[in-house]
């Protein structure tokens, strides 16, 4: 029940924190019933679990660090919520915490026909990057069918989290679901060699994460890869959801993979003409989502009359939402930074926090005008009930009027600099051809 209920909360917690999260091939979990080991990569701390405990209908047990629980408390309200705890070499040993104890509990619950989910980098990093994978969680699939004597039937299940913008408010994840590893072939090879074993096991699942996730092996190419994908996947193109980013991205990092082995200054002069391109949009305050969209005078004189009366007329949804939200929005932001210097605890926190302090905040706000303002109770939860609309509506607006002030320069550039907008259109695709065309 506890799982349950804290499931649903969270689960609100991320929908409403990213704007799209978008399970591809969900049906390959679906379809698994029996004992399963999920392995996934780790950039983003305790979002990550939050994620692969989203994409499930079924419960999920997790292996966690053992320095969560550090008290008889904790690991009794962990253990509740099925994680299991695991001393790591780099943490050192934590006071009633068994490492034997741990895996006898794993070997236990897959018995019992359910889900394990482990990390098998062991660490977590906000980096576009398959880090080194342990041979744990190999030699805990192994062991299991061991001692079943391979008739268990265990599957173990890759998932990629590929994230945009994983710490900003309101970015794009996609749990990308692959294919189930067998491991039928090795469980006898394990009764033998152990560690041989447990090694080849760990090589597929290097091999079936790296198709699920995109893989960047170094900070340069990651960000020359997100560079274009900035460039070329743009609100007014067809690739607007998050896995037709991750599409681009993969296609443009096979190429930059493809060139370095075969003609390296390919890679150089791309990421010549990205910086380039880049560095002259930014001068200009052009968007790249502008370079897709044609400029008709008529038309476009026509649209900005039209949004701002949209602006003019909802101004007071703004003022409201605004004035209701600003409040534990601006604490957040202020706070989570200080809290935490590592990036890759930023969304978990906000989202925690918001959970907290928004419900007080509306607590608040509720005592005030069902007191203040003689609401009865019906009108005061009728009024707590709309604040969340008009928080997200408040949000919404103050990215819509950055979007207009951009429109608005990219009208002034259009008309009066037709002929520069023309040859920066011309040097995007002169990129792509460099990049795409043999």
């Amino acid at each position: 029940m506890l799982y349950r209920i804290l499931r649903a909360i969270i689960s609100f917690g991320i929908r409403h924190y990213y704007r799209e999260i978008r399970v591809i091939n969900k049906h390959l979990l679906e379809k698994e019933e029996g004992p399963l080991i999920i392995i996934a990569n780790h950039p983003n701390t305790l979002m990550d679990a939050w994620m692969v405990g989203f994409a499930n209908r079924r419960r999920v047990h997790f292996m966690a660090k053992a320095t969560f629980f550090n008290s008889p408390f904790k690991r009794k309200l962990l253990g509740a919520l099925g994680m299991i705890p695991i001393n790591r070499k780099s943490d050192g040993a934590v006071s009633g915490v068994s490492n034997k104890d741990s895996f006898a509990a794993c070997y236990e619950l897959l018995e019992r026909g359910e889900i394990l989910v482990v990390f098998p980098e062991g660490t977590s990093f906000l980096e576009r990057k398959l880090r080194e994978i342990k041979t744990g969680t190999a030699r805990i699939a192994l062991e299991v069918e061991r001692r079943n004597q391979g008739k268990l039937g265990l599957k173990v299940v890759p998932i990629g989290l590929n994230y945009i913008s994983a710490d900003s408010y309101r970015g794009k994840v996609l749990v990308h679901v692959g294919k189930s590893i067998e491991i039928d072939d090795l469980w006898k090879e394990y009764e033998i060699n152990p560690g041989n074993a447990a090694k080849l096991l760990t090589e597929r699942f290097r091999v079936e994460l790296s198709r699920v996730f995109v893989t960047l092996d170094d900070s340069a190419r990651e960000d020359l890869v997100e560079q274009l994908s900035t460039l070329f996947v743009t609100k007014y193109t067809n690739r607007t959801q998050v896995s037709d980013e991750m599409n681009f991205m993969k296609s443009v990092q096979n190429r930059l993979e493809e060139y370095s082995l075969t003609a390296p200054w390919k890679v150089d002069d791309i990421q010549t003409e990205t910086t380039k391109l880049a560095a002259s949009l930014q001068f200009l305050g052009i968007k790249p989502d502008f370079l897709d969209r044609p400029y008709r005078p008529g038309l476009f004189i026509r649209q900005f009359i039209q949004s701002w009366l949209f602006v003019i007329s909802t101004v007071p949804i703004f003022l409201v939402g605004f004035v209701h939200h600003v409040l534990p929005y601006w604490f957040i932001g202020w706070i989570v930074p200080k809290l935490s210097k590592e990036v890759e605890y930023h969304a978990p926190l906000s989202i925690l926090l918001g959970l907290v302090l928004y419900p007080l905040n509306y607590a608040g706000f509720g005592l005030i005008v069902h007191f203040c303002f003689d609401f009865s109770w019906l009108q005061t939860l009728l009024y707590l009930a709309v604040l969340p609309l008009f928080g997200t509506f408040a949000h919404f607006f103050m990215r819509y009027m950055k979007h207009l002030n951009s429109k608005q320069r990219f009208g002034r550039f259009a008309h009066r600099r037709s002929a520069i907008l023309q040859n920066l259109k011309e040097q995007r695709e002169q990129l792509k051809d460099l990049i795409f065309r043999d």
